[in-house]
């Protein structure tokens, strides 16, 4: 270190020029150790597996996708429409649901592994799978659109994984949909037979009433010797003709009674005179040809098409180089400074 006359260190100038020629003796260290360092960076970014990302952007179906679903769906027949909203949030919920993760890690992901890779950590490899696939929703703006993202080494197998990832998510939620659909409409039908069934028993049931009725009038008609029915002025009353009152139903005489008996014990069904009886059948005929088919609906709707990318996100490679540059310089400079420092202070 240099000295004045009154003994004392020279300016921070002086300090700072003895420090550039420090290192500019030391300038091979330093040029050494920024190419080595530089050289390992190149070598980990064009050696390393790139990695390969492929986006799927997926928004609610159209009313026509999920017409089918609403077919027969009207106040008439008493089964609500199904709305855009209800079918997509089917989608949805299976396309974020941890079973369908579970069964893709076990029946894609780990198969695309070697035999080594396969041996590892099953939690580990899980982990690894999770973040290769991943759903987000990218804004509360649009709260119905989401982006699923594949990672993979390979272009075409990323493109493909995000495909079969998105049509099982979709046959879950069709599978689910019709599912339901189908119980609603056994349903459905197993009321309106129970309530078929219930009309005719009752009216068996009233038949077997009245026949018993008409048959204590007939005995009452015989016992006072009442053939015919009682008619006043030229016609029969209300009253008299037992419509009034059932007690006085024996005033239509022995032959008219016993006709009557012998019609309804000869009626064979009962379903002309049941109210309502024929509407119900005809719900109950129409819910049986209620039916969906998967592929005559769509669950969601895709925003664009699912290519195979074509360059990779993963390693970039000059941004590497570059802080591999960076790193390598201050380490030659840091290297080189020490070792002029331990050269200056080497005693002689």
């Amino acid at each position: 270190m240099r000295e004045n006359n009154s003994g004392n260190q020279v300016s921070g100038e002086v300090d700072l020029a003895d420090l550039l020629k420090g290192i500019w003796a030391q300038r091979w260290l330093v040029f050494t150790v920024a190419v080595v360092i530089t050289v390992m960076a190149g070598a980990f970014a064009f050696l390393s597996t790139p990695v390969y990302e492929a986006r799927a952007f997926l928004l609610p179906p159209t009313q026509n996708d999920i017409e089918d679903f609403n077919y027969g769906r009207t106040p008439e027949s008493g089964l609500p429409p199904y709305s855009v909203k209800d079918i997509y949030a089917v989608f949805i919920r299976n396309l974020q649901s941890e079973s369908l993760r579970n069964r893709f890690f076990n029946e894609v992901y780990l198969p695309s592994l070697g035999d080594d890779a396969r041996r590892g950590s099953q939690d580990y490899l899980y982990r690894k799978f999770a973040a290769a696939l991943t759903i987000a929703q990218p804004s509360k703006d649009f709260a119905d659109r989401f982006t699923v993202v594949a990672l993979n080494n390979q272009p075409a197998q990323a493109a493909d994984w995000l495909n079969l990832y998105i049509d099982q998510a979709s046959e879950a939620a069709k599978k689910e949909l019709i599912k339901n659909f189908s119980k609603e409409i056994k349903v459905r039908i197993r009321n309106t037979e129970t309530q078929i069934a219930m009309l005719r028993e009752n009216a068996a049931n009233v038949r077997r009433d009245t026949v018993r009725q008409l048959l204590e009038a007939e005995k009452i008609a015989g016992a006072i010797g009442l053939e015919k029915h009682q008619v006043v002025s030229g016609g029969v009353t209300g009253e008299m003709s037992g419509s009034g009152d059932s007690r006085l139903i024996y005033l239509r005489g022995t032959k008219a009674l016993e006709a009557e008996v012998k019609n309804l014990q000869a009626r064979e069904s009962d379903d002309a005179f049941i109210t309502n009886l024929r509407k119900l059948q005809g719900l109950n005929e129409f819910y049986k040809t209620l039916g969906v088919k998967a592929e005559d609906v769509a669950v969601y709707r895709l925003d664009g098409v699912i290519q195979p990318p074509d360059s990779p996100i993963k390693p970039k490679k000059i941004l590497i180089l570059l802080l591999g540059m960076v790193v390598g310089l201050g380490l030659g400079l840091v290297f080189g400074l020490m070792r002029h420092f331990w050269t200056v202070r080497k005693p002689e």
